[in-house]
């Protein structure tokens, strides 16, 4: 698996290398929103030296510049469009839900949830080390059994029940990871990324069906090559229903979002990214300022060089969290684990 075309979708999809690729596209965005044509010039060139080839991974490798640092990743099945029976405090709170505790029902030993919650669905910490060279992608199960103060609950869960804070914090605990970064976005916000960007072409890998008549939503989609709007993107990241064993949620969303990155970084579609990227805060929470992007480009920007032998710069690693016989987390196994692959 290609762990680096894993971990640049990503961060595109949070929101966070979309910055890094205004550098490169910026000039040209602004041409096509004035109505400027890029032409050829016949002006002679300088001779600069050895003409430097076109594939990165033919370059020798400079010491990157930049920091370490470990980001949080996080998508949640918030769909307000959809389902109506949320909390009338949801749509303030989300996605920090910093005062969720009023949310959740009366207050009692064992809450009741007389409304649909917010789940955290999808959880990866990404762990940069520019000291070690490597990259970590930390599959968290949200499914994972835990404890908070002698309740039990499952992981994504309790980000709605204790707010983003606490489930950071909790995240921090069984990875052993200092978390400096966070980025939240919902399949919904992606969905309005696609209507944005365009109908992204894309070969649906079965047919899926589901109807929950509770709430009216239909996913009816066809197996084969089709055009993915937005609505029909929704639908094909929410479908869970997979039963051949080959496919899962987890590569049809990777496979789409590739197939998204590609249409959003066509020149085409420089107009319409840059519309995303200047409107980010409505697809996208994060805590990542201009200032830490502006000092990790050049880190950023080294993560796929090779090395004058061909080797890559980078060692790119992915790990899923084990659980233990009670789907709890296996803390024995995994923070040592971690600390091994994620050691600067």
């Amino acid at each position: 698996r290609n762990f680096f075309i894993t971990f640049l979708i990503a961060l595109l999809v949070f929101g966070i290398s979309a910055y890094y690729i205004t550098g490169f596209v910026v000039d040209s965005i602004q041409g096509l929103m004035s109505g400027e044509q890029a032409t050829e010039t016949t002006e002679e060139k300088k001779d600069d030296g050895p003409e430097k080839p076109d594939k990165v991974d033919d370059y020798v490798a400079d010491i990157a510049e930049g920091e370490s640092f470990n980001i949080l990743l996080v998508g949640t099945d918030y769909r307000p469009s959809v389902y109506t029976d949320y909390s009338p405090g949801v749509a303030s709170q989300y996605p920090m839900f910093a005062s969720s505790a009023g949310l959740i029902g009366d207050g009692s030993d064992l809450p009741e949830f007389p409304y649909r919650t917010v789940s955290a669905d999808a959880i990866v910490l990404v762990c940069v080390s520019e000291e070690g060279r490597k990259v970590a992608c930390v599959n968290i199960p949200s499914e994972m059994k835990i404890d908070y103060r002698g309740d039990a609950t499952d992981l994504g869960a309790l980000y709605y029940e204790m707010g983003f804070n606490v489930f950071k914090n909790k995240i921090a605990a069984i990875t052993g990871v200092e978390i400096d970064y966070y980025a939240i976005t919902s399949i919904e916000q992606i969905a309005s990324v696609v209507n944005v960007i365009g109908s992204v072409n894309y070969t649906v890998p079965c047919d899926m069906e589901y109807l929950d008549e509770s709430s009216g939503l239909k996913i009816s989609l066809k197996a084969g090559d089709q055009s993915i709007n937005g609505k029909k993107a929704a639908d094909l990241l929410s479908f869970n229903s997979y039963t051949d064993g080959v496919n899962s949620r987890a590569k049809t969303t990777l496979s789409f979002l590739v197939a998204l990155a590609k249409k959003a970084t066509e020149p085409a579609n420089f107009a319409s990214a840059f519309s995303v990227l200047t409107n980010l805060e409505k697809y996208i929470k994060t805590n990542v300022k201009a200032e830490d992007l502006t000092k990790n480009i050049d880190l950023i920007f080294s993560l796929n060089k090779s090395n004058a032998d061909g080797t890559k710069l980078f060692t790119f690693v992915e790990y899923v969290y084990p659980l233990n016989s009670g789907g709890g987390p296996n803390t024995n196994v995994a923070i040592s684990e971690i600390a091994r692959i994620t050691s600067r």
